[in-house]
C-alpha cells in the first residue's frame, strides 16, 4: 500500500488584490494534488477593495480552501512577512508552499517541487517570469529569467544566492528551526531573510529550472512601479556576500564601465563588450529553450539595450533617498 501524499499548506498573501487574485485562485484550484492533503490559507492583509469578497465568493464552494483576515502587526514584524507568519502559525502542512496573488502556478507544480526535496533539503524555489503582451512586459520577462537562470547555475554548484517567495516551499522543520518569520529581522525582501536563515542552519536549497516549475506573473506597467520594484530588490541583493554584490554592480554598470575602458583601451572594450553579449544570448536562449518561452527569443536584442539603460537607472534611483512604498504602505 503506497503511503498517503505529503500534507501541504500554501500559503497567499493578498492585499489590494481585487484585480489578479482570481487568476491566481482559478491556478491553484487546478493544482494536480489530491485536495484532502492540501490547505490552502490566503491571507486578506487589510485590503481596502474588494479582495475579500472575491476571494469568499471563489472559495464558497473549495473547503480546502479558507479566507483568514490579517490584522495589522503590533510587532517589528510587518507587511508581507507578518501576513506569513499568521499563515504559518495556522497551517498544518509538512510543508509551507508560497506564492503571490498577482502569480498563476502550473497544475504540476506542487508534486514537481516536493521531488526535488531531498532528506537534507529545507528549501526549494521553482522559477516565475512576468507575462504580458508588451515589449517592455517581454523585457521583463527576460530579465527575470536572466537573474533566475544564473541563481540556478550557481546553485547547481552549491552556492546560495536567494529565494523567490512567489515560487518556493520550504519543509516545516527547517521554518520552524529557524523561528519563523517572526523570528527574522524585517526585511521588505522576506522570502530571502527566509532563504538565508534556512541556509544558515544547515539545511541544502535547490533552485528549480523546468517547465513543472515555471509560473507566471504580473508584469509592472509604468517605469515607477518598475523602479520601486527594482529598489526592493536591491535592498535583499546588497546583503549577498561581496564578490556576489560585485558582480552585480559589473552588471548593472557594464554599459558605464564599457565607456570607461573604451576611452583608454577601445579593442579591449569592443572584445569584452562582445563576449558578454555572446555568454548572455547563450545563457538566455538555454533558459528559454528549456522552458519552453522561445516565443521570447526576438527580444534578445532588444533586451541588451534594456540593460545598458536600466542598470544605471536604477542604481541611482536605489541610492536617492526615495522610500519603498508597496501597497500603499511606506517602508524607509
Amino acid at each position: 500500500m503506497s503511503p498517503s501524499p505529503l500534507l501541504v499548506s500554501l500559503l497567499i498573501a493578498a492585499r489590494n488584490e481585487e484585480a489578479t487574485i482570481l487568476s491566481c485562485l482559478r491556478a491553484v484550484s487546478r493544482l494536480d494534488y489530491p485536495t484532502d492533503r492540501l490547505e490552502v490559507l490566503i491571507g486578506n492583509d487589510a485590503s481596502t477593495d474588494c479582495t475579500g469578497p472575491v476571494v469568499v465568493d471563489f472559495i464558497a464552494d473549495k473547503p480546502h480552501f479558507r479566507l483568514i483576515d490579517i490584522p495589522e502587526s503590533s510587532t517589528p514584524v510587518r507587511g508581507k512577512a507578518h501576513v506569513l507568519a499568521q499563515l504559518a502559525s495556522q497551517g498544518r502542512g509538512e510543508f509551507l508552499f508560497s506564492t503571490d496573488a498577482d502569480t498563476e502556478v502550473p497544475p504540476g507544480w506542487i508534486t514537481a517541487m516536493l521531488a526535488a526535496f531531498s532528506p537534507q533539503t529545507g528549501i526549494v524555489t521553482g522559477v516565475t517570469v512576468p507575462r504580458g503582451h508588451t515589449v517592455f512586459h517581454h523585457l521583463q520577462a527576460l530579465d527575470w529569467l536572466h537573474a533566475l537562470t544564473q541563481t540556478s547555475a550557481l546553485g547547481g554548484l552549491g552556492i546560495p544566492v536567494t529565494a523567490m517567495g512567489n515560487n518556493m516551499a520550504v519543509r516545516r522543520t527547517a521554518y520552524d528551526d529557524v523561528g519563523g518569520y517572526e523570528n527574522l529581522p524585517f526585511s521588505v525582501t522576506e522570502d530571502y531573510a527566509l532563504f538565508r536563515a534556512v541556509i544558515g542552519h544547515g539545511y541544502g536549497f535547490k533552485n528549480l529550472l523546468n517547465p513543472d516549475v515555471l509560473a507566471f506573473s504580473k508584469p509592472v506597467d509604468s517605469v515607477s512601479g518598475f523602479l520601486q520594484q527594482r529598489k526592493r530588490w536591491m535592498r535583499g541583493a546588497f546583503g549577498l556576500p561581496v564578490w556576489m554584490v560585485l558582480g552585480l554592480l559589473v552588471q548593472y554598470l557594464a554599459g558605464p564601465l564599457l565607456l570607461g575602458v573604451g576611452w583608454f583601451l577601445p579593442v579591449l572594450a569592443v572584445t569584452i563588450y562582445c563576449l558578454k553579449l555572446l555568454l548572455q544570448t547563450l545563457l538566455l536562449t538555454f533558459a528559454l529553450s528549456r522552458l519552453r518561452q522561445t516565443h521570447l527569443l526576438p527580444y534578445l536584442l532588444p533586451f541588451e539595450l534594456y540593460q545598458l539603460i536600466i542598470g544605471p537607472v536604477a542604481l541611482l534611483y536605489y541610492i536617492l533617498p526615495i522610500p519603498v512604498r508597496w501597497k500603499g504602505r511606506q517602508y524607509g
